[in-house]
């Protein structure tokens, strides 16, 4: 018994759609005895009749008429299918996960890179989480994530390709309350015995091996009294008035009222942030993103 492929489906609905083998082989675009014997075919793999020749053409039977339906479906499948896999192809459909660093997600060429690819390709599904950049490294490693805006790249993660988006350094954030009369500190010796507010140690090692790097080049040994997590408690600690701590300086657009942001020289090292992803991961919607992600950083100039 022969096998039925999705020609003879196509050749079934041509020819019993026109009504004759002969209108049925101009649709198709193959000689009539051709299709004749694929239309045998189908019909010995089914194992019974699907038309019935007259001399005005061909019936369909009702075993036909029952396959005729199905045929439609499986050729529009099949069309639904080919129609998915190009739009796969061209980065139009899929998945595209994406970590990031909770206070860099306002970058002018993330955020427009994110808005276009929104626009462009609406049927791809997009999920944004908030990680630090230790986790994200993780993450991309188990396959969870496909990319992420992240910093310490070359400390965490240094394998992994990036496309640059900021180069960033840290100032102090200090609790404005109060000290409206007080000269900002213009040296770490400034802050001699006031308290800190430090980030973990254990979830942010590079940024803590970074800053302390920094102090310890000057002679000056922060006094950390409390641990956070992410900036955003660091930021909330300070406001609070619990001590002081260093935030990156894009952080001024949303510092509020109660905390004042202030620029050392010790403490003026840059790093980069960047969009990090593994190479041999790339697919086609992520190649979608990174067009985009290239433009906006090119347009925003925040590359430079």
């Amino acid at each position: 018994m022969r096998n039925i492929q999705f020609r003879h489906l196509r050749y079934f609905v041509a020819v019993a759609e026109a009504g004759s083998v002969q209108a049925g082989a101009r649709v198709v675009g193959i000689v009539q005895p051709a299709l004749s014997r694929q239309i045998r075919e189908l019909e010995e793999a089914i194992g019974t009749p699907l038309l019935r020749r007259t001399t005005k053409g061909v019936e369909v039977t009702a075993a036909g008429q029952s396959f005729l339906s199905d045929a439609r479906q499986m050729l529009q499948g099949l069309a639904q299918s080919q129609d998915r896999a190009l739009r796969a192809s061209r980065g139009e459909l899929g998945v595209l996960r994406v970590g990031a660093l909770p206070n860099y997600l306002f970058l002018p060429a993330l955020a427009g890179a994110l808005q276009r690819f929104r626009a462009e390709l609406p049927r791809v599904s997009l999920s944004v989480e908030p990680m630090l950049s230790v986790e994200q490294a993780a993450a991309m490693a188990q396959g969870q994530i496909d990319g992420g805006i992240m910093a310490w790249r070359q400390v965490e993660a240094p394998h992994l390709s990036h496309v640059l988006l900021l180069k960033e350094r840290f100032v102090l954030a200090m609790p404005s309350s109060g000290t409206a009369r007080v000269r900002p500190p213009r040296k770490l010796a400034d802050l001699a015995g006031t308290p800190f507010v430090w980030c973990d140690p254990i979830r942010s090692p590079a940024q803590h091996r970074f800053l302390m790097a920094q102090c310890q080049e000057v002679g000056f040994t922060p006094q950390v009294q409390q641990t956070g997590s992410d900036l955003a408690t660091l930021m909330g600690l300070v406001a609070a008035g619990v001590g002081c701590t260093f935030v990156p300086s894009s952080m001024a657009s949303t510092c509020p009222p109660s905390i004042r942001l202030v620029s050392l020289g010790e403490v003026g090292r840059h790093f980069p942030v960047e969009w990090v992803y593994a190479p041999d991961r790339v697919t086609p919607v992520m190649q979608r993103f990174m067009a985009l992600l290239k433009a906006a950083v090119a347009e925003a100039g925040t590359a430079g």
